[in-house]
């Protein structure tokens, strides 16, 4: 009897281990593939440079949690607007987001990303390491990637570059334009991004 116990439990825990395996290497396949198409979409000389921000966009809306993110760059803020001021700031902020991505991303070409490792800190979320490699001066950056299960579609959440998180950078920007300009001043600054974008 005891001999079965033994038997059943080092079987339920080999699939606990296999489970959290298979989302750490999903995880770490999903930095891999999203690094590597936008690289490729950054260096194409068959494509504009308009439909480069368009593909980089439409890739950045697929595998990062725009609404989450959102949410967390208002922080206390966010109890102090009304439902029509949530919802504009959600639908200005994604676009803003994806332009964003798309301009940061239109200077990729000379690196590399190299996914070195993965661990598992919750059920749902995966830190997965990696790093950034200059292929003009061969210089490493570390980035670390927060990925996270939502409804068993993997996203990221945040990048972590050499310790500083980017989405408490933005936070914090956030945070400091509502703190002087108030929300409208908020969007108004958004929206100017977006124009230039």
């Amino acid at each position: 009897m005891l001999k079965k116990i033994i038997i059943n439990n080092i079987i339920v825990l080999f699939f606990f281990t296999l489970k959290a395996f298979a989302f750490e290497e999903n995880a770490k396949q999903l930095i891999q593939i999203t690094t590597e198409n936008a690289k490729k979409i950054a260096i194409s000389s068959e494509i504009t440079i308009q439909d480069k921000k368009n593909k980089i966009e439409n890739i950045a809306l697929n595998v990062v949690d725009v609404d989450g993110l959102a949410r967390f760059t208002l922080g206390s803020h966010k109890k102090n607007l009304n439902d029509n001021q949530l919802k504009k700031y959600y639908k200005t902020f994604r676009v803003f987001f994806v332009k964003n991505i798309s301009s940061r991303l239109q200077n990729y070409s000379n690196q590399n990303i190299m996914v070195t490792g993965a661990k598992k800190i919750s059920q749902n979320y995966v830190l997965v390491n990696s790093k950034m490699i200059s292929e003009k001066d061969n210089q490493k950056i570390n980035i670390d990637w927060r990925v996270f299960k939502i409804k068993e579609k993997l996203v990221i959440r945040d990048l972590v570059v050499e310790g500083l998180s980017l989405a408490k950078t933005q936070r914090e920007e956030i945070n400091s334009i509502i703190a002087t300009k108030g929300f409208d001043g908020l969007i108004s600054n958004l929206n100017d991004y977006i124009s230039k974008n």
